[in-house]
């Protein structure tokens, strides 16, 4: 698979990363080289570097602190270009934003058609959200 090297690569420096005994400027070296393997693996098209490249750009907070790079539009664009490739944990964070809104028109038939692409490739948090907004569309 394309990529694949780098994003091994990438997958040692984010495991180092959790090292009990590194500094904060230590972590945040790794956490560059760590971010650029997976955006190299991302531009060769490896599947997994697709979807954590969505992840980096997440409104997700480390230790109650905002992401302070949070891009709704990247999260969509690299999600898609995951969730093209049926990764179906993308499909689902996907179609979030498109539920809200957020980053791009709002469009709950295509959330829904995510979520149901998301639950047919497996995912047991895609499955669970697919049930709970058809119970939702359905009371």
């Amino acid at each position: 698979m394309k990529g694949e090297n780098i994003y091994a690569l990438a997958i040692t420096l984010h495991n180092e990363m959790y090292a009990d005994y590194l500094g904060k400027e230590v972590r945040d070296k790794l956490y560059y080289k760590y971010f650029e393997c997976i955006r190299r693996a991302a531009y060769k098209g490896h599947i997994e570097a697709l979807y954590d490249m969505g992840q980096q750009y997440e409104n997700i907070s480390f230790l109650g602190i905002p992401n302070p790079i949070y891009n709704a539009k990247k999260c969509i664009y690299w999600y898609t270009k995951a969730c093209n490739q049926r990764h179906a944990e993308a499909c689902n964070n996907l179609s979030n934003f498109y539920a809200k809104g957020e980053g791009c028109q709002q469009n709950f038939d295509f959330s829904m058609e995510l979520l149901k692409r998301s639950a047919e490739l497996g995912s047991v948090l895609g499955k669970k959200n697919y049930k709970r907004e058809l119970k939702r569309i359905f009371k």
